[in-house]
């Protein structure tokens, strides 16, 4: 027998114990499946027969009364928050441009740092501008010499006029008076030139020196510093963009309210006296409460005829720099609720058609429905504004297992 026919053999008889296996582990799994399924069933008919036992006989399969869990009725202000998105913005946002041209010699701050209100940026050349600012001094000095000549010539002129009109008619001719006169227009008029080169003089000077100290750059506020849009070396031109700086501490939320709860917000604050304060908590992108309230800063100065909101800015801490301007946040505003209620655990209620109802029991341990008109709610509790009294006992637990006019077994929580 060959190696070949052999080798065949044993593959044969490889699939065939191979199909045995498989056919003996489905066998054994459906059978398990239906044990399981007869379990789950057999609980459910146990259930069953529990539930309708319960409500024929009002007791258990066993005779014991249900065991249910009791929570009493509180009173409590139930004041869930308006939530809104709102966006982060500085209070102060500046670029910083040049104000005269030249190569840039110096940036003096890093990308991302906070710089103070008159910290040095930038530097531009300033050779040019002091040699300038050194010209016109000079032309005021030769304005001032010409203004102090000017007026020497008028001092004599007029005091040759003087004596010429204090002298004997006689001994004077009209055209010695005329002269005079006209060398003392003259003389008036040379002065009044100097003035004006004088002023026109000190008024390029003080031009000059303006750009003199416009060739260093200043930080305008202090905030922090975003990317520098130029290099050292680069030539500057006037209005060019240096940087950006922005505030950091504090910011702005701006987001917008409706007209109603803008006017219960005003309400509620003017009832406790706070009208210029009506505060809001800031809820970050991961979800985490910012630990910092928010201060109502301003409204605006009316609403939008489109969409019937108005748009408030509030102001917020912000010294760590978590709050980064063109952020989304959302915002969390108190409700207008201001009178106690009595309150009842959401997971208490049962709703159907007829509306929202609990499970109390009374006195004697025995089970009542009870229908509620609800109010304001939040994750946990609900108002109750008709239907229950403070002190009355409320099913949080068991509810499944109880019927009204049943007795229960009462386990305080």
């Amino acid at each position: 027998m060959s190696n070949r026919k052999v080798r065949g053999e044993w593959i044969v008889v490889w699939l065939v114990a191979a199909v045995c296996l498989l056919t003996l582990g489905w066998y054994v799994g459906e059978v398990r499946t239906t044990l399981k399924f007869g379990k789950v069933m057999a609980h459910a008919m146990e259930q069953l027969t529990e539930r309708l036992t319960l409500q024929f006989t009002g007791k258990s399969p066993e005779g014991k009364e249900p065991r249910v869990v009791v929570k009493p009725v509180v009173s409590e202000v139930v004041n869930p928050p308006r939530r809104y998105i709102g966006a982060v913005e500085a209070q102060e946002a500046v670029e910083v441009k040049a104000r005269v041209a030249g190569y840039l010699t110096e940036v003096a701050f890093l990308e991302g740092d906070v710089v103070k209100e008159g910290d040095l940026l930038f530097a531009i050349n300033d050779e040019d501008y002091a040699a300038r600012v050194a010209q016109r001094k000079a032309e005021i000095v030769r304005a001032e010499a010409v203004l102090v000549r000017a007026g020497s010539v008028l001092e004599r002129a007029e005091n040759v006029l003087r004596r010429l009109e204090a002298a004997d008619a006689r001994s004077v001719s009209l055209l010695d008076l005329d002269n005079a006169r006209a060398d003392v227009s003259t003389a008036k008029a040379d002065v009044s030139t100097a003035e004006a080169a004088l002023g026109e003089a000190r008024t390029h000077l003080l031009a000059a020196e303006i750009d003199l100290r416009h060739t260093k750059v200043y930080a305008p506020i202090t905030g922090k510093i975003g990317r520098r849009r130029v290099s050292k070396g680069d030539y500057i031109v006037p209005s060019a963009v240096l940087a950006g700086v922005v505030q950091q501490d504090p910011v702005r939320v701006v987001f917008s309210v409706t007209d109603r709860d803008f006017v219960e917000f005003k309400t509620r604050a003017e009832m406790r006296g706070d009208s210029d304060k009506i505060r809001a908590r800031i809820l970050l992108p991961t979800g985490e409460e910012y630990p910092s309230l928010g201060i109502w800063d301003f409204f605006d100065n009316q609403m939008s005829a489109s969409t019937a909101t108005l748009t408030v800015w509030m102001l917020a801490e912000n010294k760590e720099g978590v709050l980064m301007p063109n952020m989304y946040v959302n915002v969390l505003v108190e409700g207008s609720a201001l009178e106690p209620l009595p309150v009842v655990d959401l997971a208490a209620v049962v709703r159907n058609v007829q509306g929202a109802y609990v499970y109390t029991v009374n006195a004697s341990n025995v089970v009542e429905m009870v229908r509620l008109q609800l109010g304001l709610m939040t994750d946990r509790v609900v108002a109750v504004e008709s239907g229950l009294s403070v002190g009355d006992r409320v099913i949080v637990e068991g509810m499944q297992n109880v019927r009204p006019g049943v007795e229960v077994k009462v386990l305080d929580k």
